[in-house]
């Protein structure tokens, strides 16, 4: 059973660009939820004692999985859980109490790997839970040796896992809670807002940093950068630098990504001079981001694994999309806008526009500053 947000009549495209209340559209009620853990229950075969997730390597999928990590310790209190992530995503769940242990998943050569799968055997699972649908994945899954394997129908090599949920693309929350509702456990919890933990170390960093370049109290963070794979979700620059240089006045702004973000910054000198926009890009670990996202007033930013975080931790999200699809992954649990520019082909989940031209990117270029400005204004009446 799918869930409802993939069914046809919620397809069509809204006709208003600002959308105010996308917890009514997304959320995932228990019934549905209940529909689907009993189209597809899991019969254990042995008592589970022992449990290893695999997840994807973003930091949006990660945080995705969240609340279904804290629905299976709900689940199965008594069993020892442990999480096999990238090195890079460890901090968001380290410590947390829906996790025992975080296994690292490296990359690298044959020995490496080899250690790896000595230590994933000697986990001695009862049950492993996919979250991701890659054929690595599934590989690991299968040479764990648990006696159950569950995870998604039309994966790479899904005939190496024991039981399959159907899945949906791009992977979000409901696709995962649904696997484990399939297991039985109660869904609680629906979005990762306040289940990810900060340490004090990360929070005086973060506040040194903030301290050091002249920002005091409120702020802006803002993260305006896509990654080379991902560039097709970008916001012109000069969308950027008007709304910001409109934005500045009102409060700080703190630019955050994996590099300094010198296009944006460049037609911004006297907001930097007067230090009423910092750029943090390539300066934070992801611990003293999640803590930066904590501190901030609002966030504002284009469909990333930032925005996530910065619901997660609880902050306002103004969120820009384009070609990604605003009601399976748009932002969860906080005071939030969505701001789009509505046309036919959006949203389209591709990696290249279709279009050339000035119709190129259309869902993105034709979307004004004065937008994101005024559901800033909105949220927080600034």
């Amino acid at each position: 059973m799918k869930s409802p947000l993939s069914s046809p009549q919620n397809q069509s495209a809204p006709t208003v660009s600002t959308v105010r209340n996308i917890s009514a559209v997304n959320a995932v009620s228990a019934a549905t939820i209940k529909s689907i853990a009993l189209a597809s229950p899991v019969v254990l075969s042995v008592p589970v004692m022992r449990i290893v997730t695999f997840h994807m390597s973003g930091l949006g999928d990660m945080l995705f999985t969240l609340p279904a990590l804290h629905a299976l310790r709900e689940g199965f209190p008594g069993a020892k859980i442990t999480a096999v992530v990238r090195p890079g995503l460890a901090p968001l769940i380290e410590g947390a109490p829906f996790v025992d242990e975080v296994l690292l998943r490296p990359s690298g050569s044959l020995p490496v790997q080899t250690s790896f799968l000595r230590q994933l055997r000697a986990l001695h699972s009862d049950l492993c839970v996919s979250f991701s649908q890659s054929r690595n994945t599934a590989v690991l899954v299968w040479m764990s040796g648990a006696a159950t394997r569950l995870g998604y129908e039309g994966g790479h090599m899904g005939n190496l896992l024991t039981h399959r949920v159907a899945g949906d693309v791009p992977p979000n929350i409901e696709t995962h809670l649904s696997l484990v509702a399939a297991l039985g456990c109660p869904i609680h919890k629906r979005d990762p807002n306040g289940l990810v933990a900060v340490s004090p170390q990360a929070s005086q960093k973060a506040r040194n940093l903030l301290q050091k370049n002249g920002v005091e109290g409120a702020f802006l963070l803002v993260a305006c950068e896509a990654s080379e794979r991902r560039g097709i979700k970008k916001w012109p620059v000069e969308n950027w630098q008007s709304a910001l240089d409109e934005l500045a006045p009102r409060l700080p702004v703190v630019l955050v990504g994996t590099a300094p973000t010198i296009g944006v910054t460049e037609k911004l000198h006297h907001r930097v001079r007067e230090h009423r926009v910092l750029d943090l890009g390539g300066q934070t670990d992801l611990p003293t981001l999640a803590a930066l996202c904590g501190m901030a007033r609002l966030f504002v930013g284009i469909d990333s694994g930032v925005l996530h975080l910065a619901a997660a931790m609880g902050t306002p999200v103004v969120a820009v999309f384009g070609p990604t699809d605003w009601r399976k992954t748009g932002p969860r649990g906080v005071p939030q806008r969505v701001v789009r520019h509505a046309v036919e082909c959006s949203p389209c989940l591709l990696s290249t526009c279709k279009w050339s031209g000035d119709d190129e990117r259309k869902c993105l270029t034709r979307l004004e500053p004065n937008q994101v400005v005024e559901a800033v204004r909105e949220l927080i009446g600034v």
